[in-house]
């Protein structure tokens, strides 16, 4: 089971997780497995600052766009609700990211 992503790979997911954000419904699609693994490598503790910051910014954007999505399938174009929801996601999952990495002791290694 894997309980942390750090090193290169951290780099070539926040890479392809910007990508698909900017690609024509990619991250919604995608959400289901970049989300979990943009957690792993944000509380891993193997990555930078810089690139820690940016793994949560594409994770609170991937959120946001999830929410957007699931907002105008369900009320259509429903004002405010279809841009209140997505930044109000957005912002909360920034906060949970950001928050984990100081809350959580380090995963256990095995050996």
């Amino acid at each position: 089971m894997l309980h942390s992503l750090g090193g290169p790979w951290a780099r070539v997911l926040v890479a392809v997780s910007a990508f698909l954000l900017l690609s024509m419904g990619g991250a919604v699609v995608a959400a289901p497995l970049t989300l979990p693994l943009l957690y792993l490598a944000v509380r891993s503790g193997r990555m930078g600052t810089g690139l820690r910051r940016a793994a949560i910014v594409v994770a609170a954007l991937t959120v946001a766009e999830v929410v957007w999505a699931a907002t105008y399938l369900v009320m259509a174009e429903s004002q405010p609700w279809t841009w209140l929801l997505p930044v109000v996601a957005g912002v909360a999952g920034a906060g949970a990211l950001a928050g984990e990495g100081a809350a959580l002791p380090p995963p256990v290694q095995p050996g």
